[in-house]
């Protein structure tokens, strides 16, 4: 025997009643009608989207690097901040990217793990310093030390470990959107809300989502200096660290997992959202998200690292050593935050003084 369904008002959750006259379902409680095809649809949408998320990623097997002499390499400890960082051997006097500490210890390279792929450095130094400056010039309440060129010239180039994600995507999302339309005639100013159930659902691929690897490295920054460039992306070779640091991960590719989907899920939402712009608001309501094909891969990504201390506060900075978008907070100096605004209120002090004296002449 069938099973029989009930179902609700929309509008106000009351129990729909079948018209044969009019051949559609009516609210008793609010007095709206809906076509039986338009229930069926949003009954059907709802249960996709309130469906449970499916999350489904192959486990990754770690590689270990093998010395191929293409480069000498050394470890380089931080007793700071204990950051463990690989880098060339001739490398000089180092900063620690992380704290901006000056004492670094160099020790006997140990080995770590072997990336899939590495995305070389596009800016070297010089190019990575003037990309910094020409931004410090829009800082116009920077302080006059913060700019001094020894402290620029302490820039460090990194090779940052990630975790990319690529996955087949299949999704379902409903939304509550609203239509505002406005009008006026001679008497009256009109304003109309016309409410919506929408459902959108389907499928996306995603390739190349990067989950920062390492823990000494603040996640906001390294999404903040995305997008990379991916077809800019080679096999693993120890020669792109000459030169260069190289961080080993410390967050493993499980622990990983969870900012991923969070990744992907908001990612797929925003993407749905695209289609329903001709909406004055849109509130997604519920989301089912499928994964397959789901792979895991590591990888080594470029940034330019620099640390200034000013009044006791160590300033952060991180520069994609490949696109040159940088990501960082500045100081303001006060005094010249005051003399600027003081100079401000002396203009329209002296504007409103002309002004009062022609009205009153």
């Amino acid at each position: 025997m069938d099973t029989v369904q009930n179902y609700k008002c929309p509008c106000c959750t009351a129990p729909l009643v079948f018209d044969g006259e009019t051949q559609t379902l009516i609210c008793e409680s609010c007095d709206n009608t809906f076509p039986l095809e338009t229930i069926l649809q949003m009954t059907e949408g709802s249960a996709d989207s309130d469906g449970i998320s499916k999350y489904d990623w192959e486990s990754y097997t770690p590689r270990t690097y093998e010395d191929t002499s293409e480069v000498t390499l050394s470890n380089y400890s931080c007793p700071s901040c204990g950051a463990q960082i690989q880098g060339d051997d001739t490398l000089g006097s180092t900063v620690c990217p992380y704290c901006g500490n000056s004492t670094i210890v160099k020790g006997q390279f140990e080995g770590t793990l072997k990336p899939d792929y590495i995305i070389p450095f596009k800016l070297n130094k010089k190019a990575a310093m003037e990309v910094f400056e020409g931004q410090l010039k829009n800082a116009p309440f920077l302080p006059d030390s913060f700019k001094s060129k020894k402290k620029i010239e302490e820039m460090a180039g990194v090779y940052v470990p990630f975790w990319t994600f690529d996955c087949d995507c299949d999704a379902a999302v409903s939304y509550n959107a609203e239509k505002v339309t406005a009008w006026s005639d001679a008497n009256y100013n009109y304003t109309k809300t016309d409410y919506f159930k929408l459902f959108r659902s389907g499928s996306i691929g995603f390739a190349n989502i990067p989950v920062d690897a390492s823990k000494k490295v603040d996640d906001a920054y390294m999404e903040a200096i995305e997008p990379f460039n991916y077809e800019d992306a080679v096999e693993f070779r120890g020669a792109y660290l000459s030169g260069y640091l190289a961080d080993k991960y410390d967050v493993s590719a499980e622990e990983s997992i969870e900012r991923a989907n969070e990744r992907v899920k908001n990612s797929t939402i925003e993407a749905f959202n695209d289609t329903t712009n001709r909406y004055t608001a849109v509130i997604p309501e519920s989301t089912r998200v499928g994964f397959s094909n789901g792979k895991i891969r590591y990888s080594l990504l470029p940034v330019w690292m620099l640390n200034i201390g000013y009044m006791d506060k160590i300033y952060k900075f991180a520069i994609n050593g490949q696109t040159g978008k940088v990501v960082g907070q500045y100081p303001i100096d006060k005094s010249k935050k005051w003399k600027y605004f003081g100079k401000i209120a002396g203009i329209a002090y002296v504007i409103a003084a002309v002004i009062g004296w022609m009205l009153l002449h």
